[in-house]
């Protein structure tokens, strides 16, 4: 599991399952009220807050899909060196993403279901792994 192309083509997989429900949320009004007004008591009243919701699931969605892109991207790449450097850009990238749910979680704030932020938590460290160990 060394292989660079592997190890992309996983996150991949994982970004898109993880794109999907920020893509739906903001289509779906009972999705958006299980996901996101049941974590937040008074949201679904509060006009302003709602707006603002839909905004940052808008801006998310944008920078999931360009997550995506990256990804597919750096599939092809077949110089080593290349490769290994856009494992890392690509693990900070995924890091600053999975990172605050953890945070969250830990100061006992709203944050995913468990088994989405463990899937959300491979990628950062399928490409750390290939940062420091992949091969092409």
């Amino acid at each position: 599991m060394k292989k660079l192309k592997t190890l992309f083509t996983m996150t991949l997989v994982i970004d898109i399952l993880a794109t999907i429900p920020l893509f739906l949320v903001m289509f779906i009004p009972s999705m958006k009220e299980e996901m996101i007004y049941s974590q937040f008591p008074g949201m679904a009243e509060n006009e302003i807050a709602k707006e603002l919701s839909d905004l940052f699931h808008f801006v998310f969605t944008f920078i999931a899909v360009s997550m995506v892109i990256a990804v597919a991207v750096s599939i092809k790449i077949s110089v080593l060196e290349a490769a290994k450097t856009a494992a890392l850009l690509l693990f900070i990238i995924h890091l600053g993403w999975a990172l605050p749910d953890w945070i969250n979680l830990a100061m006992g704030n709203g944050h995913p279901p468990i088994p989405v932020m463990l899937l959300s938590t491979i990628p950062v460290i399928a490409l750390a792994y290939g940062w420091k160990k992949g091969e092409i």
